[in-house]
């Protein structure tokens, strides 16, 4: 499979069983949360590192990215500035660019919803930002507590985001669909009438 098809695959699956496949690895903190409500997405990473309060990376990166990318964005150590808006999510759709995950804020969520694309991000905030730092682009970066690399998987949903290792991507489709076999049988069994604790193997005895 192309890399394009195995986020494609990888897309099929829930964030948690993705997660659970993949050895109980790779989520993103909590903080990093869906700002447009009901979403999903699976792309290839492109990495950017603003400067702080500085989104020239970030206008570069709308340009240069391949469709298929996600916006993988470290803002440079600051919550109050918006690295990304409505127009940035304009742009995304256009180009055919998957979303945007970032551990900075956000800003126009009205017009992000009607929009569509996928945006998670640590907060929100009117401040907007300078252009006057070029940034860094095409870097292994730390988002959401989790190390991203260029030509990594990330698969968000409700939940929030996962992150998948270039090397292990074709790997973790069949570990994720052996996964997703695994919880629909389970779920099957519960409503067959079998209790949660015995489907699972917990050996309860009475004291």
């Amino acid at each position: 499979m192309t890399p394009n098809e195995v986020a494609k695959k990888l897309g099929q699956y829930p964030t948690a069983t993705i997660y659970e496949a993949a050895g109980k690895v790779g989520d993103m903190e909590p903080s990093i949360r869906p700002i447009v409500p009901g979403v999903h997405f699976s792309g290839i990473a492109y990495t950017v590192k603003t400067f702080p309060s500085d989104t020239t990376a970030v206008i570069r990166a709308l340009d240069e990215a391949p469709s298929g990318s996600v916006l993988i964005i470290d803002a440079g150590g600051t919550d109050r500035a918006a690295v990304w808006g409505g127009t940035s999510s304009l742009a995304c759709s256009i180009r055919g660019l998957v979303g945007c995950v970032t551990n900075g804020c956000v800003r126009d969520t009205e017009d992000m919803i009607k929009t569509g694309v996928p945006v998670y991000a640590a907060g929100i905030a009117p401040r907007g930002t300078l252009k006057s730092h070029e940034g860094w682009r095409g870097l292994s970066i730390s988002v959401g507590g989790v190390i991203v690399s260029p030509g990594d998987y990330v698969i968000g949903d409700s939940d929030g985001v996962v992150v998948v290792a270039a090397s292990v991507g074709l790997e973790l489709c069949t570990l994720a669909q052996d996964q997703r076999a695994k919880e629909e049988a389970r779920e099957e069994r519960l409503r067959n009438g079998e209790t949660l604790a015995s489907i699972i193997g917990l050996n309860l005895t009475e004291e």
